[in-house]
């Protein structure tokens, strides 16, 4: 299953925080196509005139839309506070029934709301508690958790419906489920560029209003990733083209890494410069760029690879670890600008180095020792592979003697042998 999880406020307490990370693991771990959206510690209000309800769980899938209070009591707890329990059940049904009010807004076939009480407790501590009602409410185990958001009901909203309420309980968690973004930090016309299901780092391009500048934003939600090292992660390619300011082929920064407005340690971005070229995969088809210019360009994209490996230390280098057809930029001028340094290993306290292959719709790039071993294993030599491989497609399919020239005078046998490799797919 595909599940999002859009922290609305902080939790607050153990309970909460294992009673959505418990739904979180199984509906991922369930097989299937649907889409579950669940909004956590949600501040929900019909009106302005009133306080705000805390709802631990809003629960939106296919069979509809559920309320969870997520609650640590036992079962003798519960039989020596009746008159508590009813009160906090009768608080859940109120806030179904409000939240129900507005959801049907939008979709007007929804059915009935209700609130459950999730319990998370031990199983053998809540065994007498196990599907008992109290004013409508039932209580549900975390081993019950299909029977806690109506896993199992009829299907009733589709993939677009779902998305819809999640937007109108929760307006901020449109950026987290789908991107949309049009406006942040002073940015407009932000219009992006990655995957819409690619969660934790989407990439827009926009311009700011009043400097006219058209900008690159790097956005990543950490929330999207379940890895321990995930802030290490996203803060690797900010970091990695901070080092690099003093080259012509890195990106110039604009805006450093910072916490993304209103999501405050959630969110991340930083901005950069949009340099306007295309990648080489597309320049490559372009039959006014001469094979003689191409030469150049791959004569000087070698020179700058040899720069950014440079421009780490002996010990720790640099290594870019994704080049590719899509990473290679062709600036006006002929000359070369590198992107994606999402992957590049710098000096660095933690590792973010995966021991699997890198998922990439250019195989053919990946070195053979990164194909079974995973990017820990790439040096600069693997770099050197990549970057050779990405520039054969610029002379394939081209006959005239500078593309079938067997070596470039300065140029070493293996790297020209590699730049005559596969051609791109």
């Amino acid at each position: 299953m595909r599940v999002t999880v859009f922290p609305c406020g902080p939790a607050v307490n153990a309970s909460e925080t294992v009673a959505i990370e418990h739904l979180k693991r199984q509906l991922q771990n369930t097989e299937g196509d649907d889409e579950w959206i669940l909004l956590t510690n949600l501040a929900f209000s019909v009106t302005h005139q009133f306080q705000s309800d805390e709802i631990d769980i809003v629960a939106i899938g296919p069979p509809g839309v559920r309320v969870l209070d997520t609650k640590h009591w036992t079962a003798g707890w519960v039989d020596a506070n009746t008159a508590a329990v009813e009160h906090e059940a009768d608080k859940v049904t109120n806030k179904a029934r409000k939240l129900g009010t507005t959801a049907r807004r939008i979709a007007p076939d929804l059915p009935r709301v209700d609130g459950v009480f999730l319990l998370t407790q031990p199983a053998s501590k809540i065994k007498r508690l196990i599907g008992r009602l109290v004013r409508g409410v039932t209580f549900c185990t975390l081993n019950q958790w299909k029977d806690a958001i109506g896993f199992d009901g009829p299907r009733v909203l589709s993939s677009a419906q779902i998305t819809s309420l999640s937007r109108a309980l929760a307006p901020k968690s449109a950026v987290a489920v789908d991107g949309s973004l049009r406006r942040l930090a002073g940015y407009v016309n932000l219009e992006l560029q990655t995957p819409r299901e690619q969660r934790f780092h989407r990439v827009y391009k926009g311009s700011h209003p009043a400097r006219r500048d058209r900008v690159i934003l790097h956005l990543y939600d950490l929330s999207a990733s379940d890895d321990t090292n995930a802030e290490a992660r996203a803060k690797r390619e900010a970091e990695a083209l901070q080092r690099l300011q003093l080259y012509a082929w890195a990106p110039r920064i604009l805006d450093s890494w910072q916490d993304a407005p209103g999501y405050a340690g959630e969110m991340f971005f930083f901005t950069v410069v949009d340099p306007a070229a295309p990648c080489i995969e597309d320049r490559a088809s372009d039959e006014t760029w001469s094979s003689s210019s191409r030469l150049l360009f791959a004569r000087d994209a070698i020179r700058s690879l040899s720069e950014l490996h440079q421009a780490g230390g002996a010990e720790e280098p640099l290594v870019h670890r994704n080049l590719t057809p899509r990473t290679v930029l062709v600036r006006h001028d002929n000359s070369p600008i590198f992107t994606g340094f999402d992957r590049t290993r710098i000096p660095s306290d933690i590792s973010v180095a995966s021991s699997s292959p890198p998922v990439t719709d250019y195989p053919q790039t990946v070195p053979p020792e990164v194909q079974t071993q995973g990017l820990a294993a790439a040096d600069q030599r693997s770099d050197v592979y990549s970057l050779c491989m990405c520039l054969s497609g610029l002379f394939a399919a081209r006959s005239n003697g500078t593309s079938n020239r067997p070596q470039r005078r300065g140029w070493p046998a293996s790297t020209a042998s590699r730049i005559r490799a596969t051609p791109l797919q």
